[in-house]
């Protein structure tokens, strides 16, 4: 076998990806010496020459057991090889492919933080694209449950962005995962969407509700729980919450009346 050929200093993932497409297209063409070369990497080959076998010899012509340690190389060389990671770690996370994920996590440790261009974290991947996972067989498909757990013992932060989305989307066990890592804020309408009918009674026997984070007035606050409880058809909870909404509703407009008459007269 001839000597692994130099990777240039600074080198370029498209004109490795052109050796490769013009190694397959001399090999079908019958050019010997390119026949050699794909033989010399891969004995057993046969022609015509798909593009991952013939990325396949060019990766290892350079030195490289394969085309994703290769390009791993050069994003390294780059000065890009955390972003290489991430591509690499969406890719485990989408396949399920956990012990590629925690190898990713253990050799590039900042993954946890890191974020794509739109601000999206990979911890957003381990959630649901797709607009409804109520039920528990699309949630099995759309989430990626396991993922999000090694993501958050690795150091990830879940975000405010990330547990809304998984309310909205209706994940019941991807939020229940969040709550017992305890990466939840404990506010009225997240203990809707848990179903915590205790909890929620007793932050209804307090004389108001606050969310320190936005801070709306109680009937937003409770619109926003009976929808929550609606959505994940916590029954008993939401009746207590549109027991709470309609006293409120009356108080307020009995107020109401009363504001108008008083300035009536």
């Amino acid at each position: 076998m001839s000597a692994a050929r130099d990777l240039p200093a600074r080198p370029s993932l498209d004109s490795l990806r052109k050796q490769a497409k013009k190694l397959a297209r001399d090999a079908a063409a019958g050019n010997g010496e390119a026949i050699a070369r794909v033989h010399a990497q891969l004995p057993r080959a046969e022609l015509p020459l798909s593009n991952r076998d013939a990325q396949l010899v060019i990766a290892r012509e350079y030195g490289f057991a394969g085309w994703t340690h290769l390009t791993a190389e050069v994003q390294k060389r780059l000065g890009r090889s955390l972003e290489w990671a991430a591509s690499r770690a969406r890719v485990a996370i989408h396949n399920e492919d956990h012990e590629r994920l925690r190898a990713l996590l253990a050799e590039y440790p900042a993954l946890v933080s890191w974020r794509s261009e739109s601000g999206q974290t990979l911890l957003a991947d381990t959630t649901s694209y797709a607009l409804d996972t109520s039920d528990p067989e699309r949630e099995r498909i759309h989430t990626r449950p396991v993922a999000a757990e090694m993501l958050i013992d690795a150091g990830a932060t879940v975000e405010r962005s990330t547990w809304e989305h998984v309310i909205w989307t209706g994940g019941a066990g991807m939020l229940h995962l969040l709550a017992r890592k305890n990466a939840l804020p404990l506010t009225l309408p997240v203990l809707a969407a848990l179903g915590d009918e205790d909890a929620v009674r007793v932050r209804l026997d307090q004389s108001r509700e606050r969310d320190d984070t936005e801070g709306p007035d109680e009937r937003i606050v409770i619109g926003r729980a009976l929808m929550n409880a609606c959505r994940f058809k916590h029954t008993g909870v939401a009746s207590r919450l549109l027991k709470r909404s309609i006293r409120i509703w009356v108080v307020a407009s009995i107020a109401g009346g009363l504001g108008r008459h008083s300035s009536s007269s």
